[in-house]
């Protein structure tokens, strides 16, 4: 049941299947370790009929949490997996270590390293080549259930990938004195908060801005747009010069090997 309505024809029952408290309950059903509360249900994400996500945890060091759900020969989680029409489950053992936990959640594929942004609440998983297609999963699944699940948006991409992003970053700070109407009192205030830079700027809530003392809702867009003309500036140019350059290092190599021939 996922909620009683009041209605002028009287009181209405809304059930659903789809709904990801209906997987926890079945799990109470089949795993008395859930029911007696030995074993936590922290999280769930779902894609009904599809595949779904379930974080557990254990309050009894000796049971191992996703073996208990798992059950004798898979039948537990098999008793779920037929109620639910053969939707597919992940069970995911939860860490209150965050990087660890998403890791855990990306599952099948193996993560090298995790980097944690906490302001804007956002995780950047690192894997090899041969593990993106994985961890982002068919259409990306994998990486909607696994961001789901955490509770945290979710980036997934290579080493070279995550360089090139902090290079193109670093490479295009635009410093708070450039952005119009920011005096030295007003960029005071903004770094005790924490934003550093037109870029912060560009990236924070607009709640986060009204927090500022003496920033009122019209200043706060007005900030955030000119921010982001000067900032979108800075990158196209960045990228315009990164593309030339590369376009004539592909040129000079061109060059060379038909020389090489030629001799």
């Amino acid at each position: 049941m996922h909620a009683v309505l009041r209605t002028a024809k009287g009181p209405q029952v809304v059930l659903s299947r789809t709904h990801p408290a209906f997987l926890e309950k079945l799990f109470q059903l089949e795993v008395p370790e859930i029911y007696e509360g030995v074993i936590e249900i922290k999280a769930v994400s779902r894609e009904p009929g599809v595949r779904a996500k379930i974080a557990v945890y254990s309050n009894d060091a000796r049971i191992d949490p996703v073996g208990a759900c798992v059950g004798m020969k898979g039948s537990r989680v098999q008793a779920v997996v037929r109620e639910l029409s053969s939707e597919r489950i992940d069970i995911v053992p939860w860490s209150d270590d965050e990087a660890i936990f998403l890791s855990r959640a990306l599952n099948p594929a193996t993560v090298r390293r995790v980097v944690i942004d906490r302001r804007e609440k956002r995780m950047s998983a690192i894997v090899d080549d041969d593990q993106l297609s994985l961890a982002i999963g068919k259409e990306g699944q994998n990486a909607r259930l696994a961001s789901q699940l955490t509770g945290w948006h979710v980036d997934i991409m290579t080493e070279t990938r995550y360089d090139e992003i902090q290079a193109e970053r670093l490479a295009t700070t635009v410093p708070l004195a450039e952005v119009a109407g920011t005096g030295q009192v007003t960029r005071d205030r903004l770094e005790a908060s924490g934003i550093m830079s037109a870029n912060d700027l560009v990236r924070v809530s607009l709640n986060t801005l009204l927090n500022v003392p003496g920033i009122g809702e019209t200043t706060a867009e007005k900030l955030r747009e000119t921010a982001q003309e000067i900032v979108n500036e800075k990158v196209s140019a960045y990228r315009e010069e990164k593309a030339l350059l590369q376009a004539e290092a592909e040129e000079a190599k061109s060059t060379e090997n038909t020389s090489e021939n030629d001799a």
